[in-house]
């Protein structure tokens, strides 16, 4: 039998245009007309499990030619395909509400000559953390605008965000639930720790109250208020910190070598690099409002597949919507990790 957690992560592709004008951009009275803004876009019709490139958007509707037999399905492949031909059907859920809470959000200096500069800087606190949340109503959020006084002159390689949690919003056993993934653990300064270890999976409700950790089924009466080894996944135990991690990604994802940060950050550092440095004038010579977007995926952003043979007594099925067996060694899953394109303009 598989795993029940697919060890498939999706990583995060950037593609960045430059456009340029004279033009200043009309703001409200407290944000500047005159400075650098990032904005959160969400699309509801890109596929996350098909944004494996800036321009791979759709779903792939056949099974790639192979000379060899595929071993695994993925989540680039569209609903009802079983490519590896194991019984297990692939299948995707879009939620109706995606949110990502931020600790730090900053522009990284190409050499050391510049200096970071923070859109979003680490507060040490959990009710600080920005979130951004999406609709299919409501897709756009500005996170901030730095003016004049915040800026310093410098080259710019990218944005650099420490993530501390998505969350996805789908219909789980007969009603809708906030399914909400650890990228992060949540040990902040203040506030000491909170609890949680990167890859946790837990429930929400509308109220921000967390309910439990999902255990071994997705039914709310069965899942944890504390956490323990039930929720301990395929991540193993991180090497500096010692925390076990949840049911989320795999030790080739977590351990990877720009998540290694020390004896006490389990922190998911997420990188998005320009196609070409960005350049910041000496602040008095700014004069318009540079928008950079970064605009994430958010359609068929939970992935599984359920093997045969399904509702039977000795296998109920997996079905998250039904509140189905969330260990299943008959099933796989994964809710997919934030992707993202970049564009920057001038306005």
């Amino acid at each position: 039998m598989k795993n029940f957690l697919v060890a498939v992560i999706t990583l995060i592709s950037i593609s960045t245009g430059l456009s340029c004008g004279s033009s200043t951009a009309t703001t409200s009275d407290t944000t500047p007309s005159v400075g650098y803004t990032l904005t959160t876009e969400a699309d509801f019709t890109a596929s996350a499990s098909a944004s494996l490139s800036a321009l791979t958007k759709q779903l792939q509707e056949t099974c790639p030619a192979s000379t060899v037999p595929l071993t695994n399905d993925d989540p680039s492949y569209a609903n009802a395909l079983d490519c590896d031909n194991d019984l297990g059907i692939v299948a995707h859920v879009t939620p109706s509400q995606y949110a990502i809470a931020f600790r730090r959000i900053s522009l990284i200096p190409s050499d050391d000559t510049s200096e970071q500069i923070d859109f979003l800087a680490d507060t040490g606190s959990l009710a600080s953390s920005e979130v951004i949340t999406f609709t299919s109503g409501d897709t756009t959020e500005t996170v901030e605008t730095l003016g004049t006084d915040d800026l310093q002159a410098g080259t710019y390689s990218g944005i650099e965000a420490v993530l501390y949690y998505f969350q996805l919003t789908f219909p789980v056993a007969g009603t809708t639930r906030n399914v909400r993934i650890y990228m992060s653990d949540d040990n902040f300064e203040s506030e000491g720790s909170l609890g949680h270890h990167q890859g946790d999976i837990t429930f929400i409700d509308d109220t921000g109250t967390e309910l439990g950790w999902v255990d071994d089924t997705w039914l709310l009466e069965n899942i944890s208020t504390t956490r323990g080894e039930a929720q301990n996944g395929a991540g193993g135990i991180d090497a500096q910190t010692m925390h076990e991690r949840g049911f989320f990604g795999n030790e080739d994802f977590w351990n990877a070598a720009d998540q290694v940060q020390g004896a006490s950050a389990d922190n998911f550092l997420m990188s998005l690099e320009f196609d070409e440095p960005l350049t910041i004038p000496e602040p008095s010579a700014v004069t318009d409002l540079t928008t950079i977007t970064a605009t994430f995926s958010t359609a068929d952003t939970f992935y599984y597949e359920d093997f045969a043979p399904q509702n039977t007594e000795a296998f109920p099925g997996f079905y998250p919507a039904d509140g189905g067996e969330a260990t299943s060694e008959g099933a796989e899953w994964a809710p997919l990790a934030p992707t993202a394109t970049i564009t920057v303009s001038n306005f």
